[in-house]
């Protein structure tokens, strides 16, 4: 049976779960690689973190005081418009879901596991999904569905972060050392905030409201690309809020057919796809793909524009495994590309 897809580069409708996802609650620690202080504190911190991933999401902010720091170095713009945001005032600093908890490390950490446990029960006001983020080379990219949980949601002043973070990172990684406290690893780095530190509008945040949000970054600064996560959350701005967040873990290409461009400027990837795969273009392009099976047979359908190296997501759902041509036609002509849909 033939079937017909809409979607758009900024927003993909699917039909809301059953049920409303758990709460992940949001850890942004601040810290800095020189302060005896944070040697202490901040790995019982993310060691939390570490052991009970399906409730705790973290990401580390390296800031410029008390002592020099090679992370903060990397990327000093984006560390300080936080620190900013949350006005913090010494290292190492927690914040739990953007205004949970504010305060010193020393404070948080006796409380910790009550606080998270308390906090994560609260049903989340939005859900989030991670598509097809994937490292290829020296680029991630994917994509994340956020799908508002409360009608309320309307009248806030929301912004969806994407922040690519290394989970682990070495000090041995550098060859001058980071810092000089007594710390060996440092744990969810931030990296890059995607596209920038005031994160991206929600538009659509009535109930059941849904907004695509595409995400590409040319990597620089990772010292272990196994290491990359990608944390993904909703921020009120007016109460600091985090309404939900999420962690996903990047698939790494390890071929041409993963992830590749073609002579038309046609990007799509993941290839071998599951449930869905994204399209992507460098230049403006309009038209209509469809999906057919080895035999020729037209299986899926859709309309679609892609704008400024924007992507789109299709649903591959319900599709056998196998392999298909995913075929591109408009005003120009007709090209394919083969997918495998495993």
């Amino acid at each position: 049976m033939k079937k017909t897809i809409l979607f758009s580069a900024l927003a993909l409708l699917l039909p809301a779960g059953i049920f409303a996802q758990q709460r992940i609650v949001l850890i942004e620690q601040f810290t800095n690689s020189g302060c005896p202080p944070c040697a202490m504190y901040t790995p019982q911190v993310t060691q939390y973190a570490d052991n009970n991933p399906a409730t705790t999401a973290v990401v580390a902010y390296h800031t410029s005081f008390p002592y020099n720091d090679s992370m903060y170095f990397e990327n000093p713009a984006e560390s300080n418009q936080r620190v900013n945001f949350y006005n913090v005032p010494a290292v190492p600093h927690t914040v739990l879901d953007g205004n949970q908890f504010s305060g010193g490390s020393s404070s948080f950490v006796p409380g910790m596991a009550a606080a998270i446990s308390s906090r994560a029960a609260v049903a989340a006001q939005y859900d989030i999904t991670a598509i097809n983020p994937q490292v290829s080379g020296n680029v991630i990219q994917g994509a994340f569905v956020f799908t508002s949980q409360l009608a309320s949601n309307t009248g806030d002043s929301l912004r969806a972060h994407i922040v690519v973070i290394e989970k682990n990172v070495l000090k041995s990684a550098y060859l001058a050392s980071p810092g000089n406290n007594s710390e060996t690893v440092y744990k969810y780095v931030m990296r890059k905030m995607l596209p920038d530190a005031n994160g991206s509008f929600l538009v659509n945040r009535q109930l059941n409201g849904t907004d695509t949000i595409s995400f590409s970054w040319n990597m620089q600064n990772i010292k272990s690309v196994p290491e990359v996560r990608v944390v993904a959350f909703v921020q009120n701005i007016t109460t600091q809020e985090v309404y939900m967040a999420v962690m996903s873990t990047p698939s790494i290409a390890t071929g041409a057919e993963d992830i590749a461009r073609d002579d038309h400027g046609i990007l799509v990837f993941p290839n071998p796809a599951g449930d869905y795969i994204t399209i992507g273009s460098a230049e403006p392009f309009s038209g209509t793909v469809l999906v057919k099976d080895i035999q020729g047979r037209e299986t899926l359908a859709a309309q679609y524009g892609i704008v400024n190296e924007k992507y789109v997501t299709m649903s591959l759902n319900g599709l056998a495994p196998g392999f298909y041509l995913l075929v591109f036609r408009n005003e120009q002509g007709e090209f394919t590309r083969k997918i495998t849909v495993k």
